[in-house]
C-alpha cells in the first residue's frame, strides 16, 4: 500500500462509522464528550500510530481539541502478521488485516464511548489507560 491507498482506506473506514474530519483530524461528537482521532507518522519508518484522546467537554472549552489535548489517551494496538503492534507499517501490512483490525478498534474504543459513563466503564475495564488519564479527569469521574 502507498500512502494515498492508506490514506484514503483510513478516510472511508472512519468517516463510514461516524467520524468527521476537519483538517488531519476525525471528531465524533457527543452531548459531553468529543472523540479525537489522528494519524502520527513515525520518525523513524513509513508507518503510523493512531492516537485517540477522549475529551470531557466540561474541562475542556476547545472547540476543536486535538488528541493531545484528551483527559484520556490511548493508541490503537493491531494484530497485525502475528504481532501485536501500535504502528501500522504499510508497506508490510496486508490491506484486508489492516482493515479488519481498523475496524474492530474503531468498535471497541470508538463508537460506544458516547458519554462520561461509558468512558469511566471503560477506563474502570482497562486499568492500563489509568496511565493515560489526567489527575484532574481521575477526580472528575471519581476514579482512585
Amino acid at each position: 500500500m502507498d500512502t494515498t491507498e492508506f490514506k484514503e482506506i483510513v478516510d472511508e473506514i472512519v468517516i463510514s462509522n461516524g467520524l468527521i474530519k476537519r483538517r488531519n483530524l476525525y471528531y465524533l461528537e457527543f452531548e459531553d464528550l468529543t472523540v479525537v482521532l489522528g494519524l502520527q507518522k513515525s520518525s523513524y519508518s513509513s508507518g503510523y500510530y493512531f492516537n485517540l484522546g477522549y475529551v470531557i467537554k466540561v474541562l475542556n472549552d476547545k472547540q476543536y481539541p486535538k488528541y493531545i489535548d484528551g483527559n484520556v489517551r490511548l493508541r490503537f494496538d493491531f494484530e497485525l502478521n502475528g504481532k501485536t503492534t501500535d504502528i501500522v507499517n504499510m508497506e508490510d501490512v496486508l490491506k484486508d488485516q489492516f482493515i479488519s483490525e481498523l475496524v474492530r478498534n474503531i468498535k471497541h474504543y470508538v463508537s460506544p464511548i458516547s458519554n462520561i459513563e461509558a468512558l469511566r466503564n471503560l477506563i474502570l475495564e482497562e486499568s492500563d489507560l489509568l496511565y493515560q488519564t489526567t489527575l484532574a479527569t481521575k477526580q472528575f469521574l471519581e476514579i482512585e
